[in-house]
Formats: structure tokens, C-alpha cells, sequence
């Protein structure tokens, strides 16, 4: 998958893992209030939630884990190199234990890549949706 497989639609990226008990589901539950606050305009904006444990990621669990957000999003697993080589293109943190219960620690960027598949900038987990609905 790569961006050009979204028609040249913005794309707002989100690093997590179905097993992950807070930061990635109100991530998602923000990017799925974007999605129904921007109504029509929600065309020209794909959600793509990329897993960090493809280890335990399958895709059966990612679509039970996709049932609770919104249907638009798209909740993408991969292999383990494929995933590592995403991760560090974007920079993004990963720890590489796991926690007693399970969590991952990981950074909790959304990251916003323009229509042409370049990088727009990034919004921390206090992004509000509301925000979000301008241009």
C-alpha cells in the first residue's frame, strides 16, 4: 500500500496497535469525529491506522478491532520489516518491549501527508477535530 493507492487524497497517518488501552483508540475516536464532522468533504481525506506489533496485529484482529471507529478508516498490518521500515521513515518511537499488560510504548503523532504523498506536518494527541475542519 502506498499513497498513491488514495487517489491523491490528504491522508492522516496513525501509528498504534489493537492491544493499546489509551492513547491509539482516542486517536481514533478523534479521527473518526473528523471524519463525520467534515461531511461531504470526508472524500478528500483518508484515515490509515498502521499497526506497531504486526506480530500480533493479524488482519482478522485489526478488522474486529476497526469495528468500534469509523467504517472509513483504513487499518493496515504488514511484515514485520515493512512495518520497521514505515516506522522509521516517520520517525516514529517504538519501544522495544512490551509492558507487563501488554501495552507497547510508542509516540502518538497523527501525521498529515498532502494529497501528493508529502509530508504537511504532524498534530500531538490533544489535536482537537474541531480544529481540524479547516483547509
Amino acid at each position: 500500500v502506498s499513497s498513491g493507492d488514495f487517489g491523491g487524497k490528504h491522508m492522516l497517518v496513525i501509528f498504534g496497535f489493537s492491544a493499546c488501552k489509551y492513547t491509539c483508540p482516542t486517536e481514533l475516536g478523534m479521527a473518526s469525529q473528523l471524519l463525520s464532522k467534515l461531511g461531504d468533504h470526508a472524500d478528500k481525506l483518508q484515515v490509515v491506522f498502521i499497526t506497531v506489533d504486526p506480530k500480533n496485529d493479524t488482519v482478522a484482529k485489526l478488522k474486529e478491532y476497526h469495528k468500534s471507529f469509523d467504517a472509513r478508516i483504513q487499518m493496515l498490518t504488514g511484515e514485520e520489516a515493512d512495518i520497521k521500515s514505515l516506522v522509521e521513515n516517520y520517525k516514529v518511537y517504538v519501544g522495544d518491549k512490551k509492558a507487563s499488560d501488554g501495552d507497547i510504548d510508542h509516540s502518538t503523532f497523527m501525521y498529515l501527508i498532502n494529497g501528493k504523498g508529502r509530508y504537511v506536518g504532524h498534530f500531538a494527541p490533544d489535536f482537537n477535530a474541531s480544529e481540524g475542519q479547516g483547509e
